[in-house]
C-alpha cells in the first residue's frame, strides 16, 4: 500500500473541514462554494446526475467539487440534509477516507482533497473535493459510439479488480465509470461505499445494479448504444476473457 498523504483537520464555528495540505494550502467555507470559484474566474462547468458537482481549477490543476444530495423519495422533502450522528459517520468524512485507502491500495479512482460538514443542529449538509481525472463517462461514450470491445473488456476487468480487493460501490451506474484519456477506466463516487470482507451476492447484485442504468440510458436516450453484446463484452472482461 502506498504512503497516505498527510490530512489536515478545521474546526471553524458549524463547519468541520478535512483537507490535504500538500493539494490546498488552506481550506475554509469558501473553498466549497462554487460562487467563490466562479468570483475568482476558476468555474470550468458542470457534471449531470443527481448530485451538484461542478469543475474548478486552481494552480495545480483541476478539481471536481460535489455538493451531497439525496436521491429518491425523500428527495421531495429534503434535499440536501442528513441526520448528524457524529463526523466519524458522516457521508464526506467515510468518502474521504474511503478513497484515501483506495488511492494508497493503487486502485483507480480520485485523490481525495477535500470534505466539509456543515452542521444545523441535529443535521447538517457536505461537500467533497477530489482531484478531476480527465475522461469520459461510460454514459456519454455510448451515447455517441459503440466503444470497442477492448475497451468494454476493460470496463469489466476493472469492476472485477475492485471486487476482488473487497470494495463496494453502492452506485455503479453508467455515469460512475470513467474512461480516462491515457486509456484506462476509473471509478466514481464513493457515497456510501465500503470495504467488504465476504464474497457474497453483492457481487451480482452491483453488476445488475450496472445494467439497470445501462437499460435505463437505453430507453429514455435516443442513440445510446447498449444490447446484449455490449454487456456480454463488459462481462467477458470481468471474468478475465
Amino acid at each position: 500500500m502506498k504512503n497516505l498523504p498527510a490530512t489536515n483537520y478545521l474546526h471553524l464555528e458549524r463547519h468541520h473541514i478535512l483537507y490535504d495540505p500538500a493539494r490546498l494550502d488552506e481550506a475554509g467555507e469558501r473553498t466549497f462554494l462554487p460562487q467563490a470559484w466562479q468570483d475568482a474566474g476558476a468555474l470550468l462547468g458542470g457534471a449531470p446526475g443527481r448530485g451538484t458537482t461542478v469543475f474548478v481549477r486552481d494552480e495545480i490543476g483541476e478539481l471536481a467539487l460535489r455538493h451531497y444530495r439525496r436521491g429518491g423519495l425523500i428527495s421531495k422533502w429534503v434535499s440536501d440534509r442528513y441526520l448528524w450522528l457524529g463526523l466519524a459517520r458522516s457521508r464526506p468524512w467515510r468518502e474521504y477516507s474511503l478513497l484515501l485507502t483506495l488511492h494508497g491500495m493503487g486502485l483507480p479512482v480520485p485523490r481525495p482533497v477535500a470534505a466539509r460538514c456543515e452542521r444545523d443542529g441535529f443535521f447538517y449538509r457536505a461537500d467533497l473535493i477530489t482531484d478531476r481525472l480527465p475522461g469520459i463517462t461510460l454514459a456519454a461514450a455510448l451515447s455517441s459510439s459503440i466503444l470497442p470491445t477492448i475497451k468494454l473488456n476493460a470496463v469489466g476487468a476493472c469492476i472485477r479488480r475492485f471486487h476482488d480487493a473487497g470494495v463496494y460501490h453502492a452506485d455503479l451506474n453508467a455515469r460512475n465509470i470513467l474512461l480516462t484519456e491515457e486509456g484506462g477506466v476509473a471509478l466514481l463516487d464513493f457515497d456510501r461505499g465500503r470495504l467488504r470482507q465476504d464474497t457474497g451476492r453483492w457481487r451480482g447484485k452491483n453488476l445488475a445494479r450496472l445494467h439497470r442504468s445501462l437499460s435505463k440510458f437505453h430507453r429514455h436516450q435516443e442513440g445510446f448504444a447498449f444490447d446484449g453484446d455490449v454487456w456480454q463484452a463488459i462481462l467477458s472482461g470481468y471474468a478475465g476473457g
